[in-house]
């Protein structure tokens, strides 16, 4: 018992009270992986988009261009790219955002 209360002093505990039950640490944990697990639907969205980006961006010829030279796009591809690349940029914030909530952090900044 005296290594409980001087456990429970040094956190700053009424003495003689038991440390914390276990189990609710599982389930705080369990809480916590729960939070995280849920993120990996949209992540995995995100980085299928951002897949789609950059196949989109290869297969226009704007990933291997000389350097210099200019590459002009049509109407529909610069409208699609445009969409794509406004697309993935949402997803990657909405991801950034649910991550930092399950962190328990401000995402703000």
């Amino acid at each position: 018992m005296p290594n409980i209360t001087v456990r429970a002093a040094a956190e700053g505990m009424p003495e003689n009270q038991p440390p914390p039950n276990p189990r609710q640490c599982v389930m705080s944990a369990d809480k916590e992986k729960a939070a995280f697990f849920g993120l990996e639907p949209l992540l995995c969205d995100t980085i299928n988009m951002l897949d789609v980006l950059v196949g989109m961006m290869d297969s226009m010829g704007l990933t291997a261009k000389p350097s210099g030279s200019n590459h002009v796009l049509t109407q529909g591809e610069g409208d699609q790219l445009f969409f794509v690349a406004c697309t993935a940029e949402s997803m990657s914030q909405e991801a950034r955002q649910a991550y930092y909530e399950a962190l328990g952090w401000d995402a703000s900044c």
